[in-house]
């Protein structure tokens, strides 16, 4: 049974800093845009879990990036924004993964939308993250079988 789970921004963190995709704490997930972990057995699946998140800047930001933007270049304030956003997402996504026992996440993905209110500065910013709750434990590789992780192109592993 596929089943949708999402998190309360009340019971997360305000922002995530430096998730980790390869953890080294057993306490911290595992995420993938593949549909496996190299060195990893997926034992179990849980299903989908996604998680959002919806920020803005402040005024003075909005009104910062309006006149730099009659310059060109980037708007510092706006890829700080997109980065909190994602981090946020993609935190709430741990937690619903976690509460459900999964200790990774693969064929992680995101969704973005950017919306201007045209009556005042601002941009708001959402992004969706989501992806498969498993639980997974280290491979067992028998002495034949390559330690190298596979050809980011898709190839079969070249056999030595």
């Amino acid at each position: 049974m596929l089943a949708l789970r999402r998190v309360s921004a009340l019971r997360t963190p305000r922002v995530a800093r430096g998730f980790m995709t390869a953890p080294e704490d057993p306490q911290k997930l595992y995420f993938t845009t593949r549909d496996r972990i190299h060195g990893r057995e997926i034992l179990e699946e849980y299903g989908l879990v996604s998680a959002s998140a919806v920020r803005s800047k402040s005024v003075l930001s909005d009104m910062y990036v309006a006149l730099a933007g009659l310059f060109g270049g980037e708007a510092p304030p706006y890829t700080s924004l997109m980065n909190e956003a994602t981090a946020e997402a993609v935190h709430r996504m741990q937690y619903a993964a976690k509460s459900l026992g999964a200790t990774a996440v693969v064929n992680v993905r995101f969704d973005t939308n950017t919306t201007m209110n045209r009556l005042v500065f601002g941009l708001h910013c959402s992004v969706v993250a989501y992806g498969t709750a498993v639980r997974c434990r280290p491979a067992v590789l028998h002495h034949h079988q390559a330690q190298q992780p596979p050809p980011l192109d898709g190839s079969p592993p070249k056999s030595s």
